[in-house]
């Protein structure tokens, strides 16, 4: 065996060097999770605890007092402070860190054991004051795992005492809404939803281009091209918010409440309630923008687009680039005519074809219409209205008379809607079971929108026979240019037939002109 004796360093000065002791690099974390006054205090109390705390102790350097103001702390993706602690942690120049529960820390157990256990892998202790734990010692993971498991059942507990609570509300008719983001209103100091005049021109637009036939992602297009900002302040538009704000009812002044519910309370993931949980329907809740009819015949136009398909069943494009767009159709066959770019031996011009005879001549043999013959035959069919004018406005009175009939239908359904609203809130109270009410408030609800859109058609109809009275008496002569906004006005549908063509007007009258 070999020993190599190692002498000991020369003392300079007969004095014996002090080892020098280092200071521990202390850090504390303090939040609290909500913006009003007496948690803004207890905010402040902390940090200035924590600053006194550890500059008062001469073995311990104080790094920083990491602190979060009004945020949740069911997970730490939105924690800045914490998430540069750690990152400080992983620096190397924290040594160890202070916070005063484990409430304070984290209230999810996963992300609370993962990061003590990540603190503890580079040495890094975390005190917690008020359970007087210090995730070094050998019972502490033991204790924490504990503590922070019931962190989390106290979370979860509020988060469900949270639901109740708005479902209370929802119940009573309060409405909680966030305008910011909200184009076309504002809140009042009362929290009431109140229009925006210079929003509100924008949603009215909205509405009327897509009933005039623009697509969504026309309507888009358009407001780009105007520079006319997103409720968000974004000049960027896109169909997808085009179509949402068409959807909402609270541009027709009601409010549908629960669209959304969260399926997580650790990560606030929500998800489109699918009948999972109540929603709350309240008619008339605030100031509408949009009249109830228009609204709905802007749903009934909606869901006419998304029902139109080809011979095959497929879905079709919408496409609103031309007034006789989505209008023309084959008496042979029933399917629309497309627009098509036509190269006939060398001449080139525009027509309309029937889409099953495009797709297989076998099954239709419709004939090709040139786009000036389309809009000859319009001029025809107006001019000959204006020709024979005291027959059509006699034909066009009738009709008016007609559509104005009163429907009485409306009235009995809202009383006996007021009832069971009221039955619902009565067993609500009593904690006593509603799943009867329910249903036949769903099935009444389904009535009303069925007696609405049927008065909403009356109406419509009765609008479009008094802008065809008014068009004949303010002609005095013939029409000579063609105009597409006498077609999205006036016309309904073209049947292109062998002979002849038939326009059908949104009046109801169906002028045929030989072509």
């Amino acid at each position: 065996m070999n020993i190599i004796k190692i002498p000991a360093k020369q003392q300079i000065g007969n004095t014996a060097a002090k080892e020098e002791v280092k200071k521990l690099r202390v850090a504390a974390y303090c939040r609290v999770s909500t913006d009003n006054e007496e948690q803004a205090g207890s905010y402040e109390t902390q940090v200035s605890h924590y600053r006194e705390f550890i500059s008062a102790n001469p073995e311990w350097i104080l790094v920083d007092v990491y602190a979060d103001e009004g945020i949740s702390a069911t997970n730490t993706k939105k924690r800045d402070d914490f998430n540069r602690m750690i990152d400080d942690c992983k620096k190397g120049i924290i040594d160890m860190i202070f916070t005063k529960s484990i409430s304070r820390f984290a209230r999810n157990t996963v992300d609370c054991l993962n990061y003590i256990r990540m603190l503890k892998d580079i040495n890094i202790p975390v005190f917690f004051e008020k359970e007087n734990i210090n995730t070094m010692d050998a019972k502490g993971e033991v204790l924490i795992t504990i503590m922070a498991s019931l962190a989390q059942q106290e979370s979860e507990s509020i988060s469900k005492n949270v639901k109740l609570g708005l479902q209370y509300r929802y119940q009573h008719g309060k409405v909680l809404l966030n305008s910011k983001y909200f184009l076309g209103y504002d809140k009042d100091e009362d929290g009431n939803l109140v229009v925006n005049p210079k929003e509100a021109e924008v949603v009215k637009r909205i509405f009327l281009e897509y009933l005039q036939g623009s697509s969504c992602q026309k309507i888009a297009k358009g407001l780009e091209r105007d520079g006319i900002l997103t409720a968000r302040g974004n000049p960027r538009w896109h169909d997808s918010t085009i179509r949402k704000i068409l959807e909402n009812e609270k541009y027709m002044g009601d409010a549908l409440l629960q669209k959304t519910y969260t399926v997580d309370f650790l990560n606030k993931k929500r998800v489109k309630n699918n009948g999972i949980v109540p929603q709350y329907y309240i008619e008339d809740h605030h100031e509408a923008i949009i009249p109830k009819e228009l609204f709905l015949q802007v749903q009934d136009e909606i869901a006419r687009r998304a029902s139109e398909r080809d011979i095959e069943g497929k879905r079709k494009g919408f496409s609103a680039n031309h007034a006789f767009s989505q209008i023309v159709f084959c008496a042979e066959c029933g399917g629309q005519y497309r627009r098509i770019h036509w190269n006939n031996r060398g001449k080139k011009s525009i027509v309309w074809r029937c889409l099953t005879r495009l797709k297989n001549k076998e099954k239709c043999r419709a004939r090709t219409v040139k786009e000036d013959v389309l809009q000859e035959a319009f001029l025809d069919a107006l001019n000959e209205m204006l020709a024979n004018s005291n027959d059509y406005i006699n034909r066009l009175t009738a009709n008016l008379e007609v559509a104005i009939k009163h429907n009485s239908t409306d009235e009995k359904l809202a009383e006996k809607m007021k009832v069971l609203q009221q039955e619902l809130l009565d067993r609500t109270e009593r904690r006593e079971n509603y799943d009867d009410i329910a249903t036949e408030i769903l099935r009444i609800r389904e009535l009303q929108e069925q007696s609405n859109m049927d008065s909403v058609t009356k109406a419509e109809h009765k609008k479009r026979i008094q802008e065809l009275q008014r068009f004949i008496k303010s002609q005095p002569t013939d029409v000579t240019n063609f105009d597409e906004r006498l077609v999205k006005n006036l016309l309904s549908q073209i049947i292109i037939h062998d002979d002849f063509l038939e326009f059908k007007f949104k009046s109801g009258v169906t002028v045929s002109i030989e072509k």
